[in-house]
C-alpha cells in the first residue's frame, strides 16, 4: 500500500506541475531578439560582438526559442550594441518582438565575463539582470549557460538546473541518475518525468518514488524522492542435505546486506532447484520465505528446500536409424544412461545443454560417414518411475560418395604432392570431418611457404539423383610475409634468451606456421610457464607480421616427497629439492634424499640445457648410496657428466660417463656364493649412450604420444673399470585414446647384461631386480628375480622383459584426478637360463593419479595374480609431490 500511494503521490505532483504549466503558457511562443554585445578587451576584437550574439542566439534557438532572425536585428540596430534599456525597448518595437537580450563581454585574464539584460516588452519593468562568469577559452559554455536564464525567463516550460536523490541508504544516487531521461540543462518535460518515475520503481529497490520541483533562479531542481525497500540481515538454508549451504548461497544473488527483492528471491529459489536438477534431484522444491522477527526494515530470506530422491537417466533410444546401432550412437552421446561408475562421475544425470550438444554431435557423426542430409531431431524426454527415457528420432537420408576432388586457385609447386596426401577420395563416402583436415592440410601447406593469410574454401556440391558430391577446393594464397618483430611479455622472472631460444622463428624470417606450433609447444613443454600464447599483429606493411608471446609463469621449484614400506627398509621416505629454471637462466639444480631404515641415498644434480646458447644439453650428478642388503653392506660414490642433443621433432641423443668407487662389505657368512666373490672396493668407469624419444602431451597425464627409450652402457679395463660387461636396455610405450574418454597405454621393458670377461662380472647391484611402484606393483622392489637356490638370496638377473597395460579414465575431471587400471607382467633371469614368458610374474590391480595443486600424485594397489608360497597376497605403492 505504500508503494502504490508514493506512486500514485508521485503522479498527482507531475499532473498539478502539467496543469500549472498549460496554465502559464501563452497561446504563441514569443519571440526574442538577440542585439550585438559590447565587448571589453585588452586588444580591441570587434568581431567578438556579433560573434556572442551567435553563439547565445544557437543557444537559444537548441532550447526551443524562437529569434527574430539575426540580420534583421543587425540591420534594425545598426549592427551597434545597444547600451540601454530604451534603446532595447525601441528595438523591440521595430521588430515586433517582445524580448530583447543585450550586454557586454569582459575579458579578465583567462576568464570571461558576459553580463547581459533582458527586457519585456509588454511588461517593461526592470530588465532581467543576467551573468554568466566562464573561462575564455570556452565562450561555448558561457553562451549556453546565458542561454538558459534567458529560457527560465521566457518560456513557460522552465530548464532543468539540477538533477539530484533523496532518500537513497544503501543505492549509490548515481545509480539512480544514470537511469533517468531528465537532465540538467534540458527542457523539463512532465511525460518524460512520469517516464523517469515508473524507470526508478522497475528497478525493483524502492518502495515508493516520488518527484520534487522546485523553481531556483537558474531554472528547475529537480529532486527525485525514494523510500529504499527493506535490506536482508540474514540468509537461511533448510532442509539441504545433498549441497552444502556455501555451494548454494554461493549460486543464489540475494545476499545479506542487500536490498530486499521479491523478483530477486523468487530467481534465486528456480536456481536452486536448478542446482538440484544438476546432481539428479529433479523432485527437488524450494519455497522461499521472508521474514521481519525485529524490524519491519530487516528480513530474513528462507529457503525450504525438500530435495527427493535423485532421478538418472534409464535409458537412452533411437527411431530411424537403419544403418548404426542404437549402442553405436550412444557411444557418441554425453548423455549416458547410469552405470558401474557413475558414483565417482557425473554420467546418468540429465543436462539439456548436454543433450543439445549431443544432437549435434549425433549430427556431426552422421555427416562424417557419408549421410550429407541427416540430422537428429527433437528428443522426447519421459520421467518414468525408474528413472528418465530419452528417445531421439533420426533423419539418416540418402549416403553421398565422393565422385571428385579437385585443387583449384593459387597453386604452389608442392601443392600437387601435398594434394595426394588429402584424406577425402573419389568413391569414397563423403566426411566432414576428413573435409575439415584437408582444409587444415591445405591452409598449413600454403603458411608453411610464408603465406600467412592464405584462404582455403571448399565448395561441395551435392547430386541428390547419383547421391554423389563434387569437392572442390580453391586456394587463395596472399603475399608472402615475414617476422618484422617479435616481443615477450609476462616473463617476470625468466630471461628473455630462455624463451626466444624456444621459439623456431626469428626477425626476418619467413611465416611458417608449423614452426609457430613448435614454438608454442617447446614453451609448453620446458614447463615454466602455467600459459603460452603467441599471438600474431599486423605490421608497417602487409607483407611483414609481428609475433607477440604473451606467457603466465608458474611455480619451478619443487620440494617432492615419497615413501612406502617394505621388508627391507620398514618405513621409507625419499624426496628431493628441485629448481628446474634457476636464477630464470632455464637451469637445472636438485638435490635428492633417499632415507629408510637400512638404505641412504643422497645426490645432487645440475643441467645447462643450452650450453654456449645452442641446444647442447650438458650437466653432471655427484651422489653418495648406502644400502645394508640382506647379506652385504654397500657404500658408493660416484659421479657423472653428461651431455645430449635434440634432433629431429621429438627424440634426443644422450653420452655419459660415469666413474663409482663402491664397496661391499658385512657380507654375511651364509651368503651366495656370487655375492662372497664380490666383497672389497670396485670401481666402476663406464660410457653410456642413449636414444629417446618423447612425443606425448603431458608430463604426468598423457592421452595420446609415444616414448622409447634405447640405453648402451660400456663398463671395460680399458676405462679403468674393475668390470668388464655392456649392459642394454629398450623401453616403449603408447598412450592411445579409446572410446568417450578412456585412454589405453602400454609400455614394454626389456635389457640384457653382456659380462664380456667371466672373471670381472658385472656388480650385483648392476643387475635387473623388478618390482615397485614402475615395474610389477603387487610387488616390493627386488622381489622379482632370480634367488640363489640354496640361500634364497635376491640375486638379480643379466635379462629381464617386463609388459605393463594401462586403462586410464577420468574421476574428477574438474581437479585432474585419473583412476587406473593395470596389469603387469615381467621376469628377471639369471645368466644360463632361458628367457620364458610363461615364468612372467603376474600382477593386476587399480589405482588413482592426481595432477594435484601439491604435484603429482599416484597411489596405486597391485594384487599378485600367481601368488607364491612365502609371498604377499597385495601391495600398496605410492607417490607423491609437493611444489613451491
Amino acid at each position: 500500500m505504500a508503494r502504490k500511494l508514493g506512486y500514485a503521490l508521485g503522479v498527482l505532483l507531475l499532473w498539478a506541475l502539467s496543469a500549472q504549466g498549460q496554465e502559464m503558457a501563452p497561446a504563441e511562443h514569443p519571440r526574442v531578439a538577440v542585439a550585438p554585445f559590447a565587448v571589453h578587451t585588452a586588444q580591441p576584437q570587434p568581431q567578438l560582438s556579433t560573434g556572442v550574439q551567435e553563439l547565445i542566439a544557437q543557444s537559444l534557438l537548441n532550447l526551443g526559442v524562437e529569434l527574430v532572425p539575426l540580420p534583421e536585428v543587425r540591420r534594425a540596430a545598426g549592427n551597434q550594441p545597444v547600451a540601454s534599456e530604451s534603446q532595447a525597448l525601441d528595438l523591440a518595437r521595430r521588430l515586433k518582438a517582445r524580448y530583447v537580450i543585450w550586454g557586454s563581454l569582459t575579458q579578465l585574464g583567462d576568464k570571461a565575463s558576459v553580463d547581459g539584460r533582458l527586457v519585456d516588452a509588454e511588461r517593461p519593468a526592470a530588465p532581467q539582470v543576467l551573468f554568466v562568469e566562464g573561462d575564455w577559452a570556452n565562450l561555448v559554455d558561457a553562451a549556453q549557460q546565458m542561454a538558459q536564464q534567458v529560457t527560465v525567463h521566457v518560456l513557460a516550460k522552465a530548464v532543468v538546473a539540477d538533477v539530484s536523490v533523496r532518500g537513497t541508504e544503501r543505492i549509490e544516487p548515481d545509480a539512480i541518475l544514470v537511469q533517468v531521461k531528465t537532465k540538467k540543462g534540458e527542457l523539463l518535460s512532465q511525460e518524460t518525468l512520469q517516464e523517469d518515475l515508473r524507470t526508478i520503481y522497475k528497478m525493483g529497490f524502492f518502495e515508493t518514488v516520488a518527484v520534487d520541483v522546485t523553481d531556483t533562479d537558474k531554472g528547475k531542481q529537480v529532486t527525485f524522492v525514494v523510500r529504499e525497500k527493506p535490506s536482508v540481515v540474514d540468509v537461511k538454508i533448510k532442509g539441504n542435505d545433498k549441497i552444502k549451504d556455501k555451494d548454494i548461497l554461493a549460486a543464489i544473488s540475494t545476499k545479506p546486506f542487500t536490498v530486499l527483492r521479491m523478483n530477486v528471491v523468487n530467481d534465486d529459489a528456480n536456481r536452486i532447484v536448478k542446482l538440484y536438477h544438476q546432481k539428479a534431484f529433479f523432485h527437488a522444491e524450494v519455497s522461499p520465505s521472508v521474514e521481519f522477527p525485529q524490524d519491519p526494515r530487516k528480513a530474513v530470506v528462507t529457503f525450504r528446500i525438500k530435495e527427493g530422491k535423485k532421478v538418472y537417466v534409464k535409458r537412452v533410444t533411437f527411431t530411424g536409424n537403419k544403418h548404426f546401432s542404437d549402442r553405436k550412437l550412444r557411444g557418441i552421446m554425453e548423455t549416458k544412461a547410469r552405470g558401474f561408475f557413475s558414483w565417482v562421475s557425473d554420467k546418468g544425470v540429465l543436462d539439456r545443454e548436454v543433450l543439445d550438444t549431443d544432437l549435434d554431435r549425433l549430427t556431426a557423426f552422421y555427416h562424417d560417414r557419408g549421410f550429407m542430409d541427416a540430422r537428429a531431431g527433437t528428443p522426447s524426454v519421459e520421467m518414468k518411475d525408474d528413472g528418465f527415457h530419452v528417445t531421439i528420432p533420426v533423419m539418416e537420408g540418402e549416403r553421398y560418395r565422393v565422385s571428385s576432388v579437385q585443387v583449384q586457385g593459387d597453386l604452389l609447386e608442392t601443392t600437387p604432392k601435398v594434394a595426394e596426401k588429402l584424406e577425402l577420395k573419389e568413391k569414397q563416402y563423403f566426411s566432414r570431418e576428413k573435409l575439415r583436415k584437408d582444409l587444415d592440410t591445405l591452409t598449413k601447406h600454403l603458411m608453411d611457404a610464408g603465406h600467412a593469410y592464405a584462404e582455403v574454401d571448399p565448395m561441395v556440391t551435392k547430386n541428390q539423383e547419383s547421391h554423389t558430391a563434387t569437392v572442390v577446393y580453391q586456394l587463395r594464397k596472399g603475399p608472402v610475409v615475414h617476422i618484422e618483430k617479435i616481443t615477450i611479455t609476462g616473463n617476470t622472472r625468466t630471461r628473455d634468451n630462455v624463451i626466444r631460444r624456444e621459439i623456431q622463428l626469428a626477425e626476418g624470417d619467413r611465416f611458417s606456421v608449423s614452426a609457430l606450433e613448435r614454438s608454442q609447444l617447446n614453451l609448453r613443454r620446458v614447463d615454466y610457464f602455467e600459459e603460452v600464447d603467441i599471438q600474431s599483429s599486423q605490421s608497417s606493411s602487409s607483407e611483414a607480421m609481428n609475433l607477440n608471446v604473451k606467457v603466465k609463469e608458474k611455480p619451478t621449484g619443487a620440494l617432492s616427497v615419497g615413501g612406502g614400506y617394505s621388508s627391507e627398509d620398514g618405513v621409507f621416505v625419499g624426496g628431493n629439492i628441485m629448481e628446474r629454471n634457476l636464477f630464470g637462466r632455464g637451469q637445472y639444480l636438485a638435490l635428492k634424499a633417499y632415507l629408510g631404515g637400512q638404505t641412504s641415498r643422497y645426490s645432487i644434480s645440475f643441467t645447462e640445457p643450452w650450453l654456449f646458447d645452442i641446444p647442447l644439453s650438458a650437466g653432471f650428478d655427484l651422489y653418495d648410496w648406502y644400502r645394508e642388503y640382506n647379506d652385504f653392506d654397500k657404500d658408493a660414490t660416484g659421479g657423472k657428466l653428461r651431455i645430449s642433443h635434440p634432433f629431429g621433432t621429438w627424440s634426443r641423443w644422450h653420452l655419459a660417463y660415469v666413474f663409482e668407487s663402491a664397496k661391499v662389505s658385512n657380507v654375511a657368512e651364509d651368503a651366495a656364493l656370487i655375492i662372497k666373490d664380490q666383497e672389497g672396493r670396485q670401481i666402476k668407469s663406464s660410457l653410456i649412450g642413449s636414444i629417446e624419444r618423447d612425443s606425448t602431451d603431458h608430463p604426468f597425464l598423457p592421452t595420446r604420444g609415444s616414448t622409447v627409450k634405447v640405453s648402451l652402457e660400456y663398463s671395460i679395463p680399458y676405462l679403468g673399470s674393475d668390470s668388464d660387461f655392456v649392459s642394454v636396455v629398450c623401453g616403449v610405450g603408447r598412450y592411445v585414446p579409446l572410446w568417450w574418454k578412456f585412454v589405453g597405454f602400454a609400455h614394454v621393458k626389456g635389457g640384457y647384461i653382456f659380462e664380456l670377461d667371466a672373471d670381472k662380472p658385472a656388480p650385483i647391484y648392476e643387475r635387473f631386480f623388478l618390482g615397485g611402484i614402475n615395474s610389477i606393483r603387487a610387488f616390493r622392489w627386488g622381489d622379482v628375480g632370480p634367488k640363489d637356490p640354496e640361500t634364497g638370496d635376491s640375486i638379480g638377473g643379466i635379462k629381464f622383459g617386463q609388459v605393463n597395460l594401462e586403462l586410464l579414465f577420468p574421476l574428477v575431471e574438474k581437479i585432474g584426478m585419473r583412476g587406473v587400471l593395470f596389469f603387469d607382467a615381467g621376469n628377471a633371469f639369471a645368466k644360463g637360463e632361458d628367457f620364458r614368458l610363461n615364468d612372467f610374474r603376474k600382477a593386476g590391480g587399480m589405482g588413482l593419479r592426481w595432477n594435484s595443486p601439491l604435484g603429482p600424485l599416484r597411489i596405486e594397489w597391485g594384487y599378485n595374480l600367481d601368488r607364491k608360497s612365502g609371498e604377499d597376497t597385495s601391495n600398496w605403492q605410492f607417490s607423491m609431490g609437493v611444489f613451491f
